[in-house]
This record gives C-alpha cells, sequence and structure tokens, in this order.
C-alpha cells in the first residue's frame, strides 16, 4: 500500500509495510521527520450520536493497513493531498 504525496508538487511516498512500519521516500529532511511523527502518533476520535458521543479507542496511523488509510485522509487538514503510487488519477484532497 504506497501513496504518493502532494503539497501543489510531489512531497514524497508513503507505504505501509507493517505494524508499526511506515517507510517514507521524502527528500527533505523536515518534512520526513513531521511526517515520520504524524504516522506514529496517536489519533482519537467521537463516535456515536452527538447528543451522547464517546471518543473511540486511540490508534496511531502505522498501526494498521486501516489505521494508515485514515491517516491519509487526514493529511487533508495540513493542506496535503494523495493518490496510489504509480496511479493516473488525480491527486485526491486527504
Amino acid at each position: 500500500m504506497k501513496f504518493e504525496i502532494y503539497n501543489g508538487e510531489q512531497v514524497g511516498t508513503a507505504e505501509w509495510q507493517g505494524p508499526g512500519q511506515v517507510a517514507l521516500e521524502v527528500s527533505d529532511p523536515e518534512r520526513r521527520g513531521w511526517f515520520e511523527s504524524f504516522f506514529a502518533t496517536e489519533d482519537s476520535t467521537l463516535d456515536g450520536p452527538v447528543e451522547c458521543a464517546s471518543m473511540t479507542a486511540s490508534e496511531r496511523g502505522d498501526s494498521s493497513e486501516e489505521a494508515f488509510a485514515r491517516a491519509l485522509y487526514r493529511l487533508g487538514f495540513y493542506s496535503y493531498k494523495f493518490r496510489a503510487a504509480g496511479s493516473r488519477e488525480r491527486a485526491r484532497d486527504a
């Protein structure tokens, strides 16, 4: 599961390889450090009806393939887009 990451131009790639393992190909060391931290940080969300919402369990963006996919969509909060590596599709707004 390898994805190209964009911010107006291609920033690099991220590939989920296994629990706790996201391979990054990002040439800028500062950005690479940010992505390493981003995928390793725990995130939690609200679930349930609005009047009695509850927190879901926390998960790291590198803990599973599903968590990695959710983390990719959260990149949109930071103005990043992504697309499957090698894909000819337009980059998706994350």
